[in-house]
């Protein structure tokens, strides 16, 4: 059994404090073993199909530059940035730009460093439709009213023209079930819920178009570090930024590769799904190859979360960006790997 799956099953309940002391007076900043370094890594979600990013990159890392990363999982972002707060690490994985930026604002020392892949929120129809034109009046299920889903609603309707009955249906395979047996015409769902329920409820609906697709200069899953910490350390951060760039460019590139490490860490989902699921990430390009974050696309991000009431930060400007995100270590990395940064 791998440490991260070991991790995963074993951390992802306890508490911050908890996992504070987990890493044993270090800050979260590692410690030296063996001839390398190990960091401490802290996602915010549970261990679930978007961690395969983070848990490629320090496959990498440790065979590349001989940098052991332990990676631990919590239930979201706002407990793993707490966690980084107190200590327990200086790495944060799969925390949102809406929950990272809030944090910032109420005094958390983290900064937005790299992103791992475009939005995954696909808008999942009936089989009998086949254009945003198809969904004039149509049934279109969403997590709530205040939610994202319903943000990512309005704006089809709004880009696309076309009007829609609303309803709310808390949960994304929920809404993935309730459109598989025909009870809504069309959902806003998570692509991960969209192929598992395929394999479920084959030929019951069809993604008519992933959010990142239709809004590609949107940020959403990234990784953070801690400020002090990356400024100490900019080699290390910039080679942890370098890290993720490199895995997903090989998830892309090998989809053979990420499935064998994600039925290594997910060894309770079924392998067909897996499969499905790496197969359409790495051809719909999901996996953010150039380091997913440039200032354009910081303001643009910040700007449509002020929008839509996820964050509340005033002006969008280069004030703004320059608070939450760092490119320096992404323009170090790329200039590694291309010879060119993310400006």
């Amino acid at each position: 059994m791998s440490r991260s799956r070991i991790v995963a099953r074993t951390l992802a309940g306890l508490s911050v404090a908890a996992l504070a002391l987990a890493a044993c007076g270090s800050g979260g900043g590692g410690e030296s073993s063996g001839g390398g370094e190990t960091l401490q890594a802290i996602a915010g979600t549970n261990v679930d199909f978007i961690s395969l990013v983070p848990i490629a990159a320090w496959k990498i890392l440790e065979e590349e530059e001989g940098i052991k990363v332990e990676q631990r999982f919590v239930e979201d972002g706002a407990t793993a940035i707490q966690g980084m707060q107190q200590g327990a690490a200086v790495i944060g994985t799969n925390i949102g730009v809406n929950t990272g930026v809030p944090a910032v604002d109420n005094g958390a020392t983290i900064v937005d460093v790299v992103g791992t892949q475009r939005p995954t929120w696909a808008l999942a129809v009936a089989p009998d439709i086949n254009n945003f034109s198809d969904l004039e009046g149509k049934r279109i299920a969403v997590h709530g009213e205040t939610s994202f889903t319903r943000a990512v609603a309005q704006y089809y309707a709004k880009e696309e023209g076309f009007t829609y009955e609303e309803l709310i249906i808390p949960g994304s395979d929920v809404r993935a079930e309730a459109l598989a047996k025909g009870q809504i015409d069309a959902s806003v769902i998570d692509l991960p819920d969209v192929v598992q329920l395929s394999k479920e409820y084959p030929g019951s609906f069809k993604v008519l178009s992933t959010f990142g697709e239709q809004f590609p200069d949107l940020i959403e899953q990234d990784l953070w570090l801690s400020k002090q910490w990356a400024t100490d350390n900019p080699e290390l951060a910039t080679k942890v930024v370098k890290a993720i760039v490199q895995a997903n460019r090989k998830l892309t590139e090998d989809p053979a590769w990420g499935l064998e490490i994600a039925k290594e860490s997910l060894p309770d989902m079924d392998p067909g799904v897996l499969e499905d699921l790496v197969n359409e990430y790495s051809e719909r390009q999901i996996w953010s190859t150039d380091g997913g974050i440039t200032p354009d696309k910081a303001q643009t991000t910040l700007q449509f979360f002020q929008d839509v009431g996820e964050i509340n930060i005033g002006a969008a400007d280069a004030n703004a960006v320059e608070k939450y995100f760092d490119f320096s270590y992404l323009d170090s990395a790329l200039a590694e790997l291309d010879g060119n940064g993310s400006k």
